[in-house]
């Protein structure tokens, strides 16, 4: 079974188990600095179907599909729907950097956890590890490793995500 025909069925599965909202969960307590260093608070993503995706400048996976994400949100432009990536462990000057000599501009939000505080709080072992939390914050999907977040099924995923709230 692929990933995405296991995203629709986990979600559907989530669906008819989920027992609260979790609004109050850790998904909105996360604060971190972008890299002009302005505080952000996912907090301000409630309501909004969220693909977060941890990364990191020396991660070849990370880099390769960073341009499918940018393609992802701009089809889903004006829909509760954000993409935010965090790096992890990397220095501003070398995220700065980075996205400066990238081929995609990317226009979601990029925060920074140099400590990998969040990184530890969800538990990640590897990256990329991308996490898809649907519109009241519960966690509808793990993924580790790479994907192209711009094909057919990806899209239709998440359309079922944003669709179900």
């Amino acid at each position: 079974m692929n990933f995405f025909k296991k995203l629709s069925l986990s979600f559907l599965f989530f669906i008819a188990f989920s027992a609260h909202a979790g609004l109050d969960n850790d998904l909105y307590k996360i604060k971190l600095p972008n890299p002009d260093n302005e505080q952000v608070s996912l907090a301000q993503y409630k309501d909004k179907v969220i693909l977060l995706n941890f990364w990191a400048t020396w991660c070849p996976p990370c880099i390769k599909e960073m341009p499918s994400m940018q393609r992802l949100r701009d089809h889903f432009e004006g829909q509760p729907f954000e993409i935010i990536a965090i790096n992890t462990g990397d220095d501003p000057t070398s995220v700065s950097s980075f996205l400066f000599e990238l081929e995609t501009e990317l226009t979601f939000p990029i925060l920074l956890d140099e400590q990998g505080q969040s990184y530890q709080q969800f538990g990640i072992r590897g990256l990329p590890m991308t996490l898809i939390f649907d519109r009241n914050g519960e966690m509808v999907e793990k993924v580790l490793g790479g994907r192209e977040w711009d094909s057919a099924e990806s899209i239709k995923a998440i359309q079922t995500v944003i669709e179900y709230n």
